[in-house]
């Protein structure tokens, strides 16, 4: 057994890994097509939108978030993309991809961010980007993966153009699908590209078609994985108090982890360890998995992420996870 203390993915809930064993029934079985609408009305209410246009996207968070910039992008397409310089360059390699470019410091056409930047778990400001990005005549794009129920998030109240993320974090559903929402402008203008989108497998309109009463023939979802994903956002509701849990569950962590004389930085309920001089990180990292079964991840030289959630985030999951850091790092 794994505490997957690492800020993510997370451990699903017992309930969510109850529903992936339900018998398969076919795509367009009335059965299964009102469990796609459950999913779609759970996912507008954590993502606090009434757009038409939000549904579930059969990737993870960075497949996700290129069926968003396939779908938006044609060539030349100009993008200014914040956020870490490792979030930068990865974002980046998908917008040359599907045909766009990135505009480096200057105003796009696009602004990409993350709501919490997985490398630095530092928290964007994404309702005064999307108000600085309107008066620029530019539209943005949230990666919200990190942030999805883990913080305070409102995509309508916000004005945010596109938001998107990888359901497997806060929410708590297996990995394998992300949930994208836009706005009808957005809708409008895929609408009236001139030519189609690279990659059809992820053309938003496509999936936008088969998510709603249309229900285009576009592929065959990966019905075990929506299953669990509609019980998982099921538990999110409502996601005010899964948002307060997160930042108490960080927060006890945090604290934590100060009184092992740890360095930290980043927001809740994320904490980015900075390791102390003379430990010995591969070794350090390889005892906490092999003997107290605690998953860190790694987001820079002799840092790691830390934090606790979904079905993870429990204060036995704190205790589990200070106690381990604490024997290894000699505290």
């Amino acid at each position: 057994m794994r505490l997957l203390a690492g800020g993510g993915p997370s451990s699903p809930d017992p309930h969510v890994l109850r529903a992936l064993t339900t018998p398969l029934i076919g795509q367009f079985d009335p059965d299964f097509t009102r469990i796609m609408d459950d999913v779609v009305q759970l996912a507008r209410a954590t993502f606090f939108t009434a757009s038409e246009h939000c549904f579930a996207v059969s990737a993870l968070a960075p497949g996700g978030l290129e069926a968003v910039l396939n779908s938006l992008l044609t060539d030349g397409t100009s993008v200014m993309i914040g956020g870490s310089p490792r979030f930068v360059s990865e974002t980046a390699e998908i917008v040359r991809r599907v045909g766009g470019e990135p505009s480096g410091d200057r105003m796009g056409e696009w602004i990409v961010v993350p709501l919490i930047d997985p490398y630095t778990c530092q928290l964007v400001p994404v309702r005064e980007v999307a108000a600085h990005a309107h008066t620029q005549e530019a539209r943005l794009v949230v990666e919200a993966t990190l942030g999805l129920g883990a913080c305070e998030l409102r995509v309508d109240d916000w004005d945010l153009d596109v938001c998107v993320a990888g359901a497997d974090y806060a929410v708590g559903a297996s990995s394998g699908m992300s949930l994208v929402t836009y706005s009808a402008e957005v809708q409008a203008l895929m609408q009236g590209r001139e030519s189609a989108p690279r990659t059809s497998y992820l053309d938003l309109l496509q999936l936008q078609a088969y998510w709603s009463p249309e229900r285009l023939n576009h592929h065959t979802a990966p019905t075990s994985l929506v299953y669990g994903l509609r019980e998982a956002l099921r538990l999110a509701q409502p996601v005010a108090d899964l948002w307060a849990r997160h930042a108490e569950i960080g927060r006890v962590l945090r604290d934590g982890l100060s009184t092992l004389g740890l360095e930290t930085s980043g927001d809740l309920p994320y904490s980015v360890v900075h390791l102390p001089s003379g430990v010995d990180e591969v070794h350090a990292r390889r005892r906490l998995a092999e003997e107290f079964g605690v998953y860190v991840t790694i987001v820079g030289p002799r840092a790691w992420r830390l934090g606790l959630l979904g079905a993870d985030a429990r204060p036995e999951g704190v205790n589990i996870a200070v106690a381990a850091l604490r024997t290894v790092f000699g505290a």
